[in-house]
């Protein structure tokens, strides 16, 4: 298993905004650019209304890359996809809370595999009652900001309100839990984002992609940006 290097602000490249066509010419950019680690989204059609990438692409991406892989799965019965998506390359795995009955058998089914535990949030879900005890087992917190399976949604308000929350609930706990945002994070959002607690970034059309900047200088802009807000 690979893990990511942590730095006060880390950077993932969301897969699935990529070039999938010229998917190659795309790593050997991103893996030259400062980012920490690929973001990798899997959806069932049932989570959300639309498919995104599978095992077949992991299983590429993790032959020819030396940076680690979160999966995300976007699914209903993640229990059906773990084993695949561990075998065939994920480094971390994240699993909606909105999705798991059983966080206990989810998480040490992952770790079976040799994979890392994360939990994930709806950006309408809050954190309840049992996200202390939740976010212990984990090193970060995946929190969307925008419906996922959809690149160029806006960030939504109540997604930004919850990781303040998320954040004071972790502090209160002395707990060094970390909280990834993905969503429409680009350099007007960042400083949102950052100062209401969210330490990890996931870059993608808004962020991390954009026409006529290579990645390198898109992921320093984020991070600047990001710096500044701390």
């Amino acid at each position: 298993m690979k893990k990511i290097i942590e730095n006060d602000i880390n950077i993932s490249a969301s897969v699935s905004c990529m070039d999938l066509c010229h998917l190659k010419k795309d790593m050997e950019e991103v893996e030259k650019s400062g980012v920490s680690f690929y973001h990798f989204d899997v959806v069932d059609g049932k989570f959300n209304r639309c498919f995104i990438l599978g095992e077949p692409t992991l299983k590429c991406m993790s032959k020819e890359t030396d940076l680690p892989i979160e999966v995300h799965l976007a699914v209903y019965e993640p229990e059906k996809f773990i084993e695949n998506y561990a075998k065939n390359g994920a480094d971390y795995i994240a699993v909606h809370y909105e999705a798991v009955k059983n966080f206990n058998k989810i998480f040490g089914m992952i770790r079976h595999y040799g994979a890392e535990p994360i939990l994930a949030y709806k950006s309408t879900t809050p954190p309840g009652e049992d996200f202390i005890s939740l976010a212990k087992e984990v090193p970060w917190i995946l929190k969307l900001t925008v419906n996922p399976g959809f690149s160029g949604q806006k960030m939504q308000t109540t997604a930004v309100k919850h990781i303040r929350q998320m954040r004071k609930m972790l502090n209160d706990a002395d707990l060094k839990t970390r909280i990834q945002a993905d969503g429409n994070v680009n350099v007007s959002t960042i400083p949102i984002i950052v100062k209401a607690g969210a330490d990890i970034l996931t870059g993608g059309t808004s962020g991390l992609f954009l026409e006529n900047y290579t990645v390198k200088k898109c992921c320093s802009k984020m991070i600047e940006a990001a710096k500044n807000a701390m």
